[in-house]
């Protein structure tokens, strides 16, 4: 269930991108300026689960709903508590301090054993999904060629195979996540937890997960408060198949864990359609009530 960054939302053909401001009211606002609601569904295997994520002033919630099978909750990152690492820099990133304005999610990052705070913000811009068709996605065998919205209809062909004229129904929103981050970040629990014994056993292991077919490039970097702990990145670049991937892996108290990443600065996805795929992934509770009665229909 490996994603891409964070594999969360891509976008929309040839709908225009409104309600993109902070004067959201109607489908495009939430319920309450401090709180903010996103679904996804999640598959592995022949389980099938939605994941809705509520986001308030200091708390943090996730409820999985099964919908077909039992789907494992060990790979939800659920935990009110990550570790953070960055160059010359230990934190923690806490539920606790969560802060929501409108559809902005802002997370205070606290560094450990001195009062240094840095910030992690995520604000979810949002497209208008309704009467959007399994259609507005344009697939390719070439990764290069692929544009246009990917919903859940795609990712669920059976909806749209059995009725192809199926369509989101009115008031459906999906969620594109720009995060900004003062620092280039690492960030882990024991959700992240290997059974490597070494760095060196990780490091073997991820550059050997496509076999021949595709070449590693590692990187090596040192993290923590005072550089202290070894951190190593395996990319493997994009082909005409496949996107990229990227690896990280970190030995913290002699454990081995994998580790999310962020970029400093401001990391846009994309959400122009007709330049590539707009990834529309995470929905409002519309959306997502839609696809869970259809997911529920043709995957029984």
């Amino acid at each position: 269930m490996k994603k891409l960054l964070l594999a969360t939302a891509i976008g929309l053909a040839v709908i225009s991108l409104t309600g993109c401001g902070e004067d959201s009211d109607g489908i495009f606002g939430s319920v309450s300026s401090n709180e903010l609601e996103i679904n996804s569904f999640e598959r592995v295997n022949n389980n099938i689960a939605r994941i809705e994520t509520e986001y308030s002033d200091g708390e943090r919630d996730i409820d999985v709903t099964n919908i077909r099978g039992s789907f494992d909750l060990s790979s939800i990152n659920n935990l009110s508590v990550s570790t953070v690492l960055a160059n010359n820099f230990e934190g923690t990133l806490e539920d606790r301090y969560i802060e929501v304005n409108n559809r902005t999610v802002t997370r205070p990052i606290y560094a450990k054993n001195n009062n240094r705070k840095i910030n992690l913000e995520t604000t979810y811009r949002t497209i208008d999904l309704s009467g959007t068709k399994a259609n507005s996605y344009n697939a390719s065998s070439n990764i290069n060629n692929r544009s246009g919205i990917l919903t859940d209809l795609n990712n669920y062909p059976r909806i749209s195979d059995n009725n192809p004229n199926i369509a989101f129904p009115n008031g459906s929103v999906c969620y594109i996540p720009v995060t900004t981050s003062e620092l280039r970040i690492f960030t882990f629990n024991t959700k992240k937890l290997t059974s490597y014994q070494t760095l060196d056993d990780w490091i073997q292991a991820t550059e050997n997960r496509f076999g021949n077919n595709r070449k590693p490039i590692r990187t090596s970097s040192d993290v923590g408060t005072n550089n202290e702990y070894d951190l190593e990145q395996i990319k493997f670049r994009a082909t005409n198949s496949e996107p990229e991937y990227l690896y990280n892996g970190i030995n913290y108290d002699n454990k081995i864990y994998e580790t999310d990443y962020i970029k400093s600065g401001t990391n846009n996805p994309n959400e122009n359609s007709s330049r590539g795929v707009v990834d529309c992934t995470l929905v409002n509770d519309v959306a997502a009530d839609f696809l869970e009665d259809q997911i529920r229909i043709n995957y029984r």
